[in-house]
């Protein structure tokens, strides 16, 4: 109970309107990305530029909801631990490597079942957008909700 009583808690802190506002104006880049609807939104100066479908990580391999800046740019990552490139990666936590990077997304009537090792997948064209347009320790990642169902 006290769990489930910390994940709303945190979750409308998350949502909330003046948190909403204070990262619009502290940032001019937002990446934010919605798990419950499985759907991402990039902001500029607080108006949406672009928005796309994602595949996030699921309760098993969670992508943890939070606010992070991104730190770390790579066009052409390969991560050893998976033994797979992950193009155009974002990092938002380079230390746990977790980015935005291209991968599969599929419909989501198949996307049941998937889930991704708590990255954020994103399809072309919207990736190579996402990275040639978010800046490296000016851009913000912001990790809404919790991906529970499909």
């Amino acid at each position: 109970m006290r769990l489930l009583f910390s994940i709303a808690l945190l979750t409308n802190i998350l949502l909330s309107p003046t948190f909403a506002a204070d990262i619009f104006q502290k940032y001019e880049k937002v990446i934010w990305i919605d798990q419950l609807k499985q759907m991402g939104t990039a902001y500029e100066g607080g108006r949406k530029f672009l928005e796309f479908q994602v595949l996030t990580g699921d309760d098993e391999t969670t992508t943890e909801p939070g606010t992070n800046v991104v730190r770390v740019k790579e066009k052409r990552y390969y991560s050893r631990r998976y033994q797979t490139p992950m193009p155009y990666s974002i990092f938002f936590d380079y230390n746990g490597k977790k980015a935005i990077h291209e991968g599969e997304v599929p419909p989501p009537r198949e996307k049941i079942g998937l889930a991704t090792h708590g990255c954020v997948h994103v399809k072309q064209p919207f990736i190579k957008w996402l990275y040639d347009w978010a800046e490296a320790g000016k851009t913000v990642v912001i990790i809404s909700g919790w991906r529970t169902q499909d």
